[in-house]
């Protein structure tokens, strides 16, 4: 199924009009709009003591480009714990003026993943999945938790376990509450997508009896009740998953400012340990043209007139 994304949707985007493949000139004001944001983020966890690194590609793409991997166009960061509870308690004061905080245990509405996300108010992107769906749209910066993982061998196992499952079943559930036609055709390509669409959406209907909002709130304080002095942590909402994301605490802090594009940001201690485990020895090198990943959306609007 990953293996025929791109091909997938680009097929869908030649045969109607409501999906597109964002272009070069959208995809650099889109990431110039993503550093505007991130520089607001930035001086305000510096203003309030909060720490954060850049995370996932947008820290590979630190180390690698000093910038954005030049066919990317989104951007991560990620907080520990502490610093995330810390941050969600001034979000609306220090930048609810401009942006939306879409979070577990923030607000009284529902949020779409596990984590959080930063939107840019006034701004519009709709991406295929979502065009249902009751949560934000807009241009967004994620945020990852990072979690303290136990010491003992056995809740470990359990934890990752529990987690890995937690979180299927809620994009389970997102599947079947808020299905669209051109998603369906997207996952209806092939016969293995369309059996995994299938399952899912039945996991879905088979947790449909408690809410969504629900069960995001109770995988977040289940993810985060093991205190800040084990020897381990790791991000259970990353690409990894729970078990793929753990490294020893030492590679977090000292935090330490890279260059990003013209900004300076925040990165853990060891970016090089991250990447390594996450991309593979080769992370320096540049993947073959036909990996690199290729954007679509339904809708992009910047919103000019407010810029």
């Amino acid at each position: 199924m990953k293996l025929q994304a791109r091909d997938i949707m680009g097929g869908l985007t030649n045969k109607n009009h409501i999906l597109h493949e964002i272009s070069p000139k959208e995809s650099e004001l889109l990431k110039k709009t993503l550093l505007e944001m991130m520089e607001d983020i930035h001086l305000v966890c510096i203003d309030n003591n909060i720490g954060y690194s850049l995370h996932g590609g947008t820290i590979l793409g630190a180390i690698r480009h000093q910038g954005f991997i030049p066919w990317d166009d989104d951007l991560d960061i990620a907080m520990l714990r502490r610093d995330w509870e810390k941050f969600k308690s001034i979000f609306e004061e220090k930048l609810g003026e401009k942006y939306v905080l879409e979070a577990p245990n923030y607000g009284n509405k529902d949020t779409k993943t596990y984590f959080g996300k930063i939107y840019k108010k006034g701004t519009t992107l709709i991406e295929l999945q979502d065009i249902n769906a009751p949560f934000n749209k807009g241009i967004y910066i994620d945020i990852f938790i990072v979690e303290n993982v136990s010491d003992n061998k056995i809740i470990k196992h359990f934890d990752a376990i529990i987690s890995d499952c937690w979180k299927a079943i809620t994009t389970c559930q997102i599947y079947y509450r808020y299905p669209n036609d051109l998603f369906s055709e997207y996952m209806h390509t092939t016969i293995s997508s369309n059996i995994y669409f299938k399952i899912r959406k039945f996991i879905g209907f088979c947790f449909s009896f408690i809410s969504h909002k629900k069960l995001v709130s109770l995988y977040d304080h289940f993810i985060s009740r093991h205190p800040d002095t084990t020897k381990y942590i790791t991000v259970p909402t990353g690409r990894a998953f729970y078990t793929g994301e753990i490294l020893p605490r030492e590679t977090w802090n000292p935090l330490k400012l890279m260059k990003f594009e013209d900004y300076n940001f925040y990165g853990q201690a060891d970016p090089k340990a991250y990447c390594l485990k996450h991309y593979g020895p080769t992370y320096m090198e540049l993947p073959p043209i036909d990996k690199r990943e290729r954007h679509f959306c339904v809708k992009l609007d910047f919103n000019m007139e407010m810029r």
